[in-house]
């Protein structure tokens, strides 16, 4: 039997903030989405006092005041360095992983035996914990939908939950509202509730067919993985050897072309900078869109390939490319989930030194390496591209910023 587990970091970005900060722990914590405009975190104190995710800062201002909430400004450098040193953790200790977004994981965890399987994700939380000061739940099942509804319940519990006997799964499912199952939506929520489907266990049971005739091939897959059988295998990342890859799912379903387009050039620094480090040269780029698979809307996904004219590791060039890919591909009025680039057929930077190519590039190549020092000297944001700082999507008000505390030198706490 396969055993899938979804690491789920808790109240991600309230949980960054308390690191460096223990003097917030149980206390009220919120984090605002850019130009502080609305609760985008909320630590369970702060769910408690009755702050809504979504709620504008002006509406609860007073609230904040009032009950001492620790109100801070959105600081993604720091949230996606924490995410980086979670999932480069979590890569040590399994065999295969997928990174589903900034605070989730599924990771296969079939090579452990049911015996050890609790202490073995017991010790793989308490890890993350001890390292990193950032608290996480594991729950496992035989696919991944099934992991989802038991990290639901790993949250309530001491953050280990393991559902694999199917009484027990049934039992559980019983006790979930249908519109707590992964990837099911209002309209489909409003749907079964009519129909008296009202529990993840009565969707469990309905008859596959009759759910693809009302809920399309979506829902079928994920009454499929209810019933245990897997629909939607782990998308590990790929060998960098043979390509390299840099993709993320949004924390809200993006729309708008320049939003994407600001992403996509993000992605082609850091994939850039890995080419680099690994003195490798790419000849292809891609880049593909998915709209949210379980969203009300048709699906779309595409992908476009775009070739160089020479081998490069060289941002521009591949900033370039990306963009022409992107609109070939873009279509309005859609909700973007998904966006990713790779770069492929790679080759040893060796096999181009010393060639005419290779010299007239020799100024580029040098401003490349410059760069990389810079970043990794003071920080990943030090010296970027104008398509890239506008990925900050215009951040122009952060009045509650928290230092940079894991990746600039001037913000690391000094101890007295």
């Amino acid at each position: 039997m396969r055993k899938i587990a979804l690491v789920d970091i808790n109240n991600f970005y309230v949980s960054c903030e308390r690191v460096f900060r223990p003097d917030l722990q149980n206390k009220p914590v919120i984090v605002l989405s850019n130009n502080d405009g609305c609760a985008i975190a909320r630590s369970n104190e702060a769910k408690n006092l009755g702050i809504k995710m979504g709620e504008p800062y002006f509406k609860f201002k007073e609230i904040a005041q009032k009950f001492d909430i620790a109100i801070f400004s959105s600081n993604y450098t720091l949230y996606q360095d924490f995410s980086n040193r979670i999932m480069a953790l979590l890569k040590s200790q399994v065999p295969m992983i997928e990174v589903y977004s900034i605070d989730e994981a599924f990771l296969d965890l079939t090579h452990v035996s049911e015996d050890t399987l609790i202490s073995f994700c017991q010790n793989l939380k308490d890890q993350v914990r001890q390292y990193l000061g950032i608290p996480i739940s594991i729950g496992v099942s035989s696919t991944k939908t099934l992991a989802k509804v038991t990290n639901h319940f790993a949250k309530k519990s001491e953050g280990v939950f393991i559902l694999l006997n199917e009484k027990e799964i049934d039992t559980f499912l019983s006790r979930l509202p249908v519109n707590e199952i992964w990837g099911i939506g209002r309209n489909h929520t409003k749907y079964l509730f009519a129909q008296g489907i009202d529990t993840a266990f009565k969707l469990k049971e309905a008859p596959p067919k009759w759910i693809r005739q009302k809920m399309s091939v979506v829902g079928e897959r994920i009454v499929t993985e209810l019933n245990g059988k897997i629909s939607y295998e782990l998308e590990e990342e790929s060998d960098s050897k043979k390509m390299i890859t840099v993709s993320r799912s949004f924390p809200k379903d993006v729309t708008s072309y320049e939003e994407l387009e600001c992403a996509i050039c993000s992605f082609i620094e850091r994939a850039a900078e890995k080419l680099r480090d690994e003195k490798m040269l790419a000849q292809k780029i891609g880049v593909f869109i998915k709209t949210n698979r379980f969203g009300e809307d048709s699906y779309y996904s595409n992908f476009q390939l775009a070739p160089l004219d020479v081998a490069s590791h060289y941002t521009p060039t591949f900033i370039t490319a990306g963009k022409k890919a992107l609109k070939a591909i873009y279509k309005p009025n859609l909700f973007y989930k998904k966006a990713g680039i790779c770069l492929l057929d790679l080759c040893s930077h060796k096999e181009f030194q010393g060639s005419f190519l290779c010299q007239a590039s020799l100024k580029k190549e040098q401003l490349m390496l410059t760069l990389d020092k810079l970043n990794q000297r003071y920080d990943k944001r030090t010296v970027n591209y104008g398509a890239v700082d506008q990925s900050a999507v215009s951040i122009t008000q952060r009045q509650f910023l928290s230092p940079h505390y894991t990746t600039q030198w001037n913000d690391i706490p000094k101890v007295k």
